[in-house]
């Protein structure tokens, strides 16, 4: 039986505008971007915007990929195996020092977000960097805790060795920490902070932390991490992917609950009590409410050359790196 002139309308229309979303969808600029470690609230920001189809809108296609730590992200990243990842300052310097181009694009922690994370007793008062004198802390074997410390330390008047760092596999260092074979452990807010203070609660057991930036350390946390090449041929993309990134973070801030089930959502194995603690602590560090410009992700040339100031020093990273080339600011 012949088809209806109707009819004939509405399916031309319909291939019209399949035809239509699947220019679209081939138009649409590809990103690869790198976690850094595994999905957790750090990354909330990215996640949600995947989830809420605010890149789609930017008209970007955005893979997420596992990342295997903050150095080996950034390296990745200037080598052109990603286009975009988490990275922090030091990973930055130290890739620029051995010839890499990556650069820091705006800010996500906005203060440093570690901890020394200690076993607390009923009763007992607010422990001080001196009290653990001797002490073994368990750090991940390329972590930047294992530089960083030692001269955090000299600022703090104690000896370099006043903790013993032990180069761990990260895997072990909760189950070593809460077994007593470590005396203290690397934690980070929007990330294994939740998950130790949970596993610690599940044997009676309570966490304190010192936090670096409580005694002197002054640097910013992770952020988005680029190249030079990709915002030579490329800056609209970071522009509209830092766009849309910020636009899940202002979403994670005002919506925390919603966001945490959007994220198990995408990563079942992931528990909703602990995503929902790590988007609590990050919302508490993206906003730096001491910067003119309030803007999500602007990066402070003060703090960036406070960074840059301990970096030097930790690292032994001499005065060649320029601390202008290592951020941009871009327009969103």
């Amino acid at each position: 039986m012949a088809m209806s002139f109707g009819k004939a309308l509405r399916g031309l229309a319909l291939a019209g505008a399949v035809a239509s979303m699947t220019a679209a969808a081939s138009a649409a600029e590809k990103v690869a971007f790198n976690m850094s470690w595994l999905p957790q609230g750090s990354v909330g920001g990215i996640l949600v915007a995947k989830a809420k189809g605010f890149y789609d809108e930017a008209g970007l296609d955005v893979t997420v990929y596992q990342g295997y730590g903050g150095q080996r992200t950034v390296n990745e990243i200037d080598q052109g195996l990603f286009d975009i990842g988490y990275g922090d300052p030091v990973s930055v310097i130290l890739n620029r020092a051995n010839g890499g181009k990556a650069v820091f694009v705006g800010s996500i922690n906005t203060v440093w977000p570690g901890a020394l994370c200690y076993l607390t007793k009923d009763g007992e008062g607010e422990k001080k960097l001196a009290d653990f004198a001797g002490k073994s802390v368990g750090g991940g074997a390329t972590s930047p805790v294992q530089n960083i410390v030692p001269s955090w330390l000299v600022d703090n008047g104690l000896p370099k060795d006043h903790l013993k760092l032990l180069r761990m596999n990260p895997a072990v260092i909760t189950s070593s920490f809460l077994e007593g074979k470590v005396d203290l452990a690397e934690c980070w807010e929007g990330a294994s902070l939740p998950i130790l203070t949970e596993n610690a609660g599940e044997s009676g057991k309570k966490i304190g932390m010192i936090k670096y930036r409580d005694f002197g350390l002054d640097m910013y946390g992770s952020g988005f991490v680029t190249t030079e090449q990709m915002l030579a041929e490329k800056p609209e993309v970071v522009d509209k992917f830092l766009d849309a990134s910020y636009r899940g973070y202002e979403f994670l801030a005002q919506n925390p609950d919603e966001s945490a089930d959007l994220i198990v959502k995408q990563y079942p194995t992931l528990e909703k009590s602990i995503v929902l603690e790590q988007i609590k602590q990050i919302n508490a560090l993206v906003r730096d409410p001491n910067a003119e410009n309030k803007e999500l992700g602007f990066v402070r040339a003060d703090r960036m050359e406070k960074t840059m100031g301990f970096v030097r020093e930790a690292f032994v990273v001499d005065d060649s790196i320029k601390t202008d080339d290592l951020y941009r600011n871009i327009s969103r």
